[in-house]
């Protein structure tokens, strides 16, 4: 099968290209987006246009950008050139990815098309792996990268950098090699032309069989996935996880609900590696404290697990009337209350009998509701109670009126206040803003 063919045949397996999807393709002038460039052009019957963006990094990027936009005309396509200006320095790789990638997106929204795609290929994606493995990571970061993600498409991940070179060479595809990709300074450099060499060296089809581990553990992923989100409903309080619950869990449970703990907070992937995990799972057995992570911090309060991102501002709430008919907005909720005869509510809202105006503020010291069976309970014990840990629970929003809090938004009202079924009533409920 040729490399056509098997890109082709790729692309179909994963619907990367659907017919008369219109894609974006991003080409820096090297050998694996050229020959994409060229393949995609053989192969999809849609729009597509050419993108190829000087990051300001290099001199010759310049001119490496003009000799795409030439090929690109000459095979019919349009093409739009991005001159970016990037400051060299720390993680410049990484902020030329991300401007490259937010110029594409741009470019895709303008000309009203669908898709972005770009030249990673096998080589790309077993380098990945092995990199991820090197600094410690789970079966998730053992995946390498995804043939599609959201609009991003990589057709090329079966076939290999060396394929591709070997087919520009056949075909009189002129490219470009960027000496950056052979800087020894960088980690993936060094996985690139010392580790992949030396595994080759063990076995020719080193990059295919690790590859074929990737696509095994994906195969694999629905039934751990399933396993996962089981144990999430055993172990889930609140926005965390019960440390208690959490030990009971078989370890490899415990790393998999770690780890999706912190991915869904939006940590970083360094911060998903099998080191950090085991670091938390010891921070959550001793059942308290914080413990930084990178990209955020995780932290046990009150028997809960749970993890944030840097720079997440946890505010407390400042006082706003609430009218009824009305509502508050805040950063993450919206308060509203609504006139109506009280019912049964099971979604988390309150039907209750103010005994004046209303007003959305955050938990204070000394705030307390009344309990149905008699007497009061801290609204602060209350959260903690509910797993809310506890430099979070100045945000949680209350509603009061003159003669204390009348409801603990998302929690409970307090009982001297609650409507029965029949009564003449506000409903109180919040949600996502």
């Amino acid at each position: 099968m040729t490399l056509v063919e098997r890109v082709r045949t790729y692309a179909l397996r994963h619907d990367l290209l659907p017919p008369g999807s219109g894609v974006v393709v991003l080409v820096s002038g090297g050998a694996d987006s050229m020959c994409l460039m060229h393949v995609l052009a053989e192969i999809h019957d849609g729009p597509l246009h050419v993108l190829s963006v000087d990051h300001g990094l290099r001199a010759a990027a310049a001119g490496e950008s003009h000799a795409v936009v030439a090929e690109a005309h000459r095979l019919g396509l349009p093409a739009h050139v991005e001159a970016l200006g990037l400051a060299p320095g720390a993680a410049a790789m990484e902020r030329a990815r991300d401007a490259r990638l937010a110029v594409a997106e741009r470019v895709r929204a303008e000309e009203g098309l669908d898709l972005i795609a770009t030249g990673h290929t096998l080589t790309d994606h077993v380098e990945t792996i092995l990199f991820r493995a090197a600094r410690g990571t789970g079966r998730t970061g053992a995946l390498g990268i995804a043939p599609r993600r959201d609009r991003l498409v990589r057709p090329l991940l079966d076939v290999s950098r060396a394929e591709v070179r070997a087919w520009c060479d056949e075909r009189g595809v002129t490219f470009v090699d960027d000496p950056t990709n052979a800087d020894p300074r960088a980690a993936r450099a060094r996985v690139r032309h010392g580790l992949v060499p030396a595994l080759e060296a063990i076995h020719p089809g080193a990059q295919a069989n690790v590859a074929r581990l990737a696509e095994l553990l994906a195969d694999e992923a629905e039934v751990v996935g399933a396993v996962v989100l089981a144990a999430t409903v055993r172990v889930r309080r609140n926005e965390g996880l019960d440390v208690g619950l959490l030990a009971l869990e078989p370890l490899a449970v415990r790393r998999l609900l770690v780890r999706t703990l912190m991915a869904d907070a939006g940590l970083p992937g360094d911060a998903l590696s099998s080191e950090v995990v085991t670091a938390v799972l010891a921070r959550a057995a001793r059942g308290t404290g914080v413990l930084d992570v990178p990209g955020g911090l995780v932290a046990v309060d009150g028997g809960v697990l749970s993890a944030e991102r840097s720079g997440v501002l946890i505010a407390p709430i400042l006082p706003l009337s609430l009218a009824v008919p009305g509502s508050v907005r805040l950063p993450a909720m919206e308060v509203i209350a609504r006139p109506g005869v009280a019912s049964v509510d099971d979604q988390g809202g309150a039907w209750v009998r103010p005994r004046g105006a209303l007003t959305v503020r955050g938990v204070r010291p000394g705030d307390r509701i009344a309990l149905a069976g008699g007497g009061h309970q801290a609204v602060g014990r209350l959260l903690q109670g509910a797993g809310v840990p506890a430099r979070r629970r100045a945000s949680v929003p209350v509603v009061v009126d003159a003669s204390g809090v009348v409801w603990v938004a998302g929690h409970r009202p307090s009982a001297d206040v609650a409507a029965r079924s029949g009564e003449d009533a506000v409903h109180l409920s919040a949600v996502p803003a």
